[in-house]
């Protein structure tokens, strides 16, 4: 089983003193994947991260390699890097220097060193500023170098921790598209962790969800969005519009927890025919405007928060207590298993 993955964790679990970080944590990543660890702070997954880099041991369970138990193996002899959130550079250096650095240690040919900074320089798209100081660049610059630093060892695995994390919004969208442009072009397995949901479903091949020490899921930004298999899982990633069983039954007939995405659900004014739909009354109670889309904020009959999420198109229909009905396909919903 091991030899399919780059990277697999068989039932680990970290302790610090009595705090469960990682709680018998299993799964595998593919060569050439790009994994995301996702989850608020103190979840686990920037521990299973530094397990894997060799920075912590697993306290009992097994981290593999392409295949071998690296229990026990020092960082400095895994073929993997990490690029960190705060770049690491070294101020007094060029960049240049930075990104030769470890090929310097290695006692690599000064020639060789010089091309292969060249060709890293080309890859993250800053072919001439290999003269100048990390303080004379911006800070998607100097991520970009940490990142082409990290990538000039040519490692298995590269190890992302929270990469994008100081950037500003804009700029932080910009390299999401970089990375994930780089990671194919280069072709190898990318292990990235963040606690931003849009940032994991936008760059990744599979993401692993993580709450308290445990992966609640993993499957692909689709799997994980469309068909979050719990109720933590469905609103940690995007909204949700969650339903207890008890009023689930009364629109569906089926006693089950269900979950509708807020940009499934319509709004009509009462009056309307909801054939065809399942439907709700509701009060609205509020807007939330964020420029090409609203989120309006109501609440059913029964007492049940709803979010409604519609793109601006400049109408002005509706209005603060007016009464509506929200509406919604059966096939938008999703059963919500624990």
């Amino acid at each position: 089983m091991g030899e399919l993955y780059d990277v697999e964790l068989k039932n680990v679990t970290k302790r610090f003193g009595d705090f469960i970080a990682v709680d018998n944590v299993s799964f595998g990543i593919l060569k050439g994947e790009f994994f995301s660890m996702l989850g608020p702070s103190g979840s686990g997954k920037t521990t299973c991260l530094r397990m894997v880099a060799g920075f912590y041991d697993p306290s009992s369970g097994s981290v593999l390699l392409g295949g071998s138990d690296v229990s026990g193996v020092p960082p400095y002899k895994r073929n993997v890097n990490t690029v960190f959130q705060d770049y690491a550079l070294f101020p007094h250096m060029t960049i240049a220097e930075n990104i030769g650095y470890g090929l310097m240690v290695k006692n690599v040919p000064k020639k060789e060193i010089l091309a292969r900074v060249s060709s890293m320089l080309e890859l993250v798209r800053l072919p001439n500023v290999g003269h100048r100081k990390p303080s004379e660049l911006s800070g998607g610059q100097r991520q970009r170098i940490a990142l082409a630093r990290a990538l000039i060892n040519q490692p298995q695995i590269l190890l992302l921790d929270e990469p994008l994390g100081a950037l500003d919004l804009k700029l932080r969208e910009e390299m999401q598209i970089e990375l994930k442009s780089i990671q194919k072009k280069i072709g190898i397995t990318f292990i990235f962790v963040t606690h931003d949901q849009e940032e994991a479903l936008s760059m990744s091949d599979r993401i692993a969800v993580f709450n308290k020490g445990k992966v609640e899921q993993i499957g692909t930004p689709n799997e994980i969005y469309e068909h979050p298999n719990t109720e933590f899982v469905a609103n940690f990633v995007g909204n949700s519009n969650i339903f207890e069983a008890d009023i689930a039954s009364k629109l569906t007939g089926k006693s089950q927890k269900i979950m509708v995405r807020p940009e499934k659900m319509k709004i009509l004014s009462k009056g309307e025919s909801t054939e065809g739909y399942l439907s709700l009354e509701a009060n609205l109670q509020n807007f939330v405007y964020s420029g090409a889309t609203s989120k309006i904020l109501l609440q059913s009959k029964t007492g049940q928060r709803i979010i409604v999420a519609k793109q601006n198109q400049n109408e002005s229909l509706l209005t603060p207590s007016q009464d509506v009905v929200v509406i919604w396909k059966e096939s938008d919903m999703h059963v919500i298993s624990k």
